[in-house]
């Protein structure tokens, strides 16, 4: 495991001709944002570039496209000569069939590279280039690819600048920082295009978002103490309403910009008695090392983790140990 600087990336990716890039499941704007520019960014100096997400590109991302991305190991090409792994820090969050791959990869010393911007880092075996520092993925990949001869395209500098732009909430989170806002006005230079990002990303959809998100914030429970708010959603409040996870998505940001709260979780039942949590703060407590005691991971403003058994002890389990 090495940690590597962009003079070690550009001699990792010279000479490569087929790349295999992947994200996390449930991708975000990060995710997505990061794997497509950099996929295209490959494809337009000739490098045959393939993204792997084991879930389609969420409906609010889907102003993003690149040329060859697939959802299973069984379509991915053979003669891959690098693998890129951006926006996580644990094998598993690949998904199982991914993680399966990956290990056999990894266990047979073939090239691989982690791009992150997570804390403690789980993968072994592969050259690290990690700044829990940055913002978000995009950033890192921007550091990179302004270090390369071709000169970056508008189409790459929309998904970068959407990886900055939702990993920051706009502009709104602490991890929003100098090279944030830098590294935004560059890639406006270079042909961002800010008003389809905006026009997507913060497009607020049907009634039946609206129906959703009353039916999870009439849930809402909250700790003065702890200054904490926590709402969850079970699968029947997106049966009800004809609507999918993506319509919940940003509940936690919501939560932290009211007075008096700090602590914003919100828990997404994905199974019978199985739940994933996300948590946002502004910079109150590390919600880093607070998910590891549940095995997850995350930022320190950003964090999450899944849970098995019933809701009301994770509610419990999550206010005794914020507690302490």
């Amino acid at each position: 495991m090495n940690n590597v600087t962009i003079s070690d990336l550009k001699k990792i990716i010279s000479n490569k001709k087929k790349i295999l890039i992947i994200s996390h499941y449930n991708p975000d704007g990060d995710a997505i944002g990061s794997s497509f520019g950099l996929a295209n960014y490959f494809e337009s100096i000739g490098i045959e570039a393939h993204v792997y997400n084991r879930d389609e590109v969420p409906v609010y991302l889907n102003f993003l496209v690149t040329k060859n991305f697939h959802n299973s190991v069984k379509t991915i090409p053979d003669n891959i000569d690098l693998y890129v792994l951006l926006d996580f820090n644990d094998l598993e969050r690949s998904g199982a069939e991914m993680m399966g791959y990956l290990q056999k990869i990894l266990n047979n010393k073939k090239s691989a590279l982690v791009i992150d911007h997570h804390e403690n880092n789980k993968i072994k075996l592969a050259n690290l280039f990690i700044d829990s520092k940055a913002s978000s993925t995009g950033i890192l990949i921007y550091r990179l690819l302004s270090q390369l001869k071709k000169k970056i395209n508008s189409d790459v500098a929309t998904c970068l600048l959407t990886s900055i732009i939702t990993d920051t909430s706009s502009f709104k989170n602490s991890n929003s920082n100098i090279e944030s806002f830098t590294v935004s006005s560059t890639l406006l230079d270079l042909g961002a295009d800010l008003e389809l990002i905006n026009k997507n990303i913060f497009r607020l959809g049907g009634i039946n978002k609206l129906i959703l998100r009353n039916k999870i914030h009439s849930t809402l429970r909250h700790d003065s103490d702890l200054k904490l708010a926590i709402c969850h959603a079970t699968s029947s409040f997106y049966s009800d309403t004809n609507t999918t996870k993506e319509d919940s998505e940003g509940i936690p940001n919501g939560l932290i910009f009211y007075d008096d709260i700090e602590i914003g979780i919100f828990i997404r039942e994905i199974g019978k008695d199985s739940w994933k949590v996300s948590t946002r703060t502004n910079n109150f407590i590390d919600l880093a090392k607070f998910c590891n005691i549940f095995d997850g991971g995350g930022h320190k403003n950003a964090a999450g983790f899944s849970y098995n058994g019933k809701l009301e002890n994770l509610i419990e389990s999550i206010i005794s140990n914020l507690k302490k």
